[in-house]
């Protein structure tokens, strides 16, 4: 297929379709036109200020017209756009400035406060240009002649020594999957389609794009709406979404509460899930409720071969699974499993997955050694000029030929949806002057991921966290990660297990155990409701007992963790708690007061409240 690039591919729309909107967000809307004229502004601006093409350009935006019209003007003039989250730690965009060191920015019109100190500490000489005001009818156009190998955008993931590390992407590899896309949906102009995910995750290509070359609408919600389960459900309800991307957490918050709070979803046509394993429980809930009328996709692909590599249709004979599949590869694309001797892996026997694809990113960032290690020659030919992409992952293919994914074969993991390199949590732990090891891994409990710190501290026997430091050492991450890389639990011990070779032994940690909450000695639940919660709290977090004044964030939660708390209550009571409600006091006896007020409004007797049988909370 000729070439032809993702900017190019809007462009034909923005021609078909000038008075169409295409970016919808709390604080306005942008047609088609007016969005052509925001990215001109962009692209002259920038060539104004002496960038061109293969220059690297971070986008420091919070609202996403701003975004979007700054990533097709950088595409414009042949840049390489870097999206950045500022609601990322501070710490981190710092970090990740400096891995860019850029000579330009694109901030928004008026710059947000968070932006400017980033830049001022990480970039200072970059020359910012505004996302706006639009081009003037008549100013000139823009248009770098760009190829297919050219780079074209940069997403940060996390790194082993906890410094982000940069993969840059292949402006050609992008049109082919939301061609892709589109073409397997059906997508079609008038489609309204959500922007749920972070601006700093490559999964925000097909939030934009999908849309941009079909005649589509990118919805944005809120940003409250995004991690409150009733407010998104009842978002995607009323502003009539025909397409979702998002993670298997999100999705079990969302279809819980729209099943609670008795939901259409009239307009849906299609989930598109990635990032995380789907449970077949959170299938057979959409099924359960809404029949076959929303098709539900597992996607599968690491951001170094493009978004996707695989896909399967979920349908009602995938629950009988223990785990839904990611499927057969997309067009111009290959899985080889491969076992520890680098043979291929016979049908049904586990092996590391290998993906071959023309579309694959161009490497990490600045770093030749480690794209060299990752991008290897073809494993079964040798081709050197055949390169494959080492995913780490583990998989096997099942009778049917579909591809099952099973998880990790290093230290790297995701949590809702977010890649974690637990080397890189680690080493920021080490740098607490408290801590003299660490050790992260992580685990599963009631189908949630999380991580669990195992500490050698400096000055302190094993046994228990005291509840100061632990919130110390929560901050101290906090500053420098993102809330997905901050552990659930702290295991402080004596010493490190350690191998004759001095390295920590990870097989003689000890295992894991459900862990006290920190106020356990106090007041235990008091009310049937209260017990309720409690025990809704207990499958969420890897607590063993809790108390009524309990702090959820103080246990190990986070902000994942809260939109699956928030879908069991609201699965449980039928009612839909509001997020802002919830972190207000982020309490047991808090979030059992909001539940009955909720019945209360709804006209619930509460001398129905059922109990959930489960442990002894006191």
């Amino acid at each position: 297929m000729t070439f032809e690039a993702i900017h190019d591919l809007v462009g034909r729309t923005i021609g078909r379709s000038p008075d169409q909107v295409a970016v919808e967000t709390p604080q306005g809307c942008l047609s088609y036109a007016e969005l052509d004229a925001r990215a001109a502004h962009v692209a002259n601006a920038l060539k104004a200020a002496g960038a061109g093409a293969g220059a690297f350009v971070p986008v420091l935006v919070q609202d996403r017209r701003d975004l979007v019209a700054a990533v097709i003007g950088i595409l414009r003039i042949g840049g390489v756009f870097v999206p950045l989250d500022l609601a990322a730690p501070p710490a981190r965009l710092r970090a990740t400035l400096l891995e860019v060191a850029p000579e330009w920015a694109v901030v928004g019109s008026p710059a947000d406060p968070a932006a400017l100190q980033a830049l001022s500490e990480a970039a200072p000489t970059a020359r910012t240009v505004t996302s706006g005001p639009a081009a003037s009818p008549g100013a000139r156009r823009e248009h770098h002649r760009s190829g297919a190998d050219d780079p074209a955008y940069v997403f940060f993931t996390s790194g082993t020594t906890g410094r982000p590390k940069g993969i840059v992407g292949r402006l050609g590899s992008i049109a082919p999957y939301i061609r892709w896309e589109t073409g397997l949906l059906g997508v079609e102009p008038g489609w309204r389609v959500s922007q749920l995910v972070s601006p700093s995750f490559d999964a925000v290509l097909r939030d934009l794009f999908v849309p941009l070359t079909t005649g589509g609408t990118i919805v944005v919600p809120p940003p409250e709406t995004v991690l409150d389960p009733a407010a998104l459900a009842r978002w995607t309800d009323e502003e009539r979404i025909d397409l979702v991307h998002t993670v298997p957490s999100l999705f079990r918050g969302l279809v819980s509460a729209a099943v609670a709070g008795d939901r259409t979803l009239g307009s849906l046509r299609c989930v598109a899930l990635s990032g995380e394993r789907l449970a077949p429980s959170d299938a057979e809930r959409l099924f359960g409720r809404y029949g076959d009328r929303i098709r539900l996709l597992n996607l599968y692909g690491p951001s170094e071969t493009t978004m996707t590599k695989t896909f399967h249709v979920v349908t009602r004979e995938d629950l009988a699974r223990p785990s839904i599949p990611v499927g057969r590869p997309i067009p111009d694309a290959e899985v080889l499993l491969l076992d520890e001797h680098g043979r291929p892996a016979e049908p049904g026997t586990v092996g590391e997955i290998h993906l071959r694809t023309p579309h694959r990113s161009l490497g990490y960032h600045r770093r030749p050694q480690e794209t060299a290690r990752a991008f290897v020659p073809h494993p079964v030919t040798g081709d050197p000029d055949d390169l494959v992409y080492r995913t780490g992952d583990y998989g096997r293919l099942l009778d049917d030929g579909a591809l099952e994914f099973l998880g990790r074969k290093d230290h790297q993991v995701k949590i809702g949806g977010v890649r974690v390199e637990l080397e890189g949590v680690e080493s920021v732990l080490r740098d607490h002057p408290a801590v003299a090891d660490a050790a992260v891994v992580a685990a599963e409990e009631a189908g949630a991921a999380h991580l669990c710190a195992y500490l050698e501290l400096r000055d302190a026997p094993g046994g228990t966290v005291p509840e100061a430091f632990d919130r110390e050492l929560r901050g101290h991450l906090r500053e420098r990660l993102p809330d997905s890389a901050v552990p659930a639990r702290f295991v402080p011990l004596a010493e490190l297990p350690r191998t004759l070779s001095g390295k920590i032994d990870r097989r003689a940690l000890p295992a894991l155990s459900p862990r006290a909450a920190d106020h356990t000695a106090g007041e235990p639940p008091r009310t049937t409701t209260e017990r309720t919660v409690a025990l809704l709290w207990l499958r969420t977090l890897p607590v063993s007992g809790v108390g009524r004044d309990d702090d959820f964030f103080a246990s190990g939660g986070t902000s994942l963790l809260v939109v699956s708390l928030l879908a069991l209550v609201n699965q449980t009571f039928a009612v839909t708690v509001p997020l802002r409600d919830f972190l207000l006091s982020p309490t047991v006896a808090s979030l059992a007061a909001a539940v009955e007020k909720e019945l209360l409004a709804a006209d619930a007797p509460l001398d129905d409240l059922f109990a959930i049988q489960g442990p002894d909370l006191r």
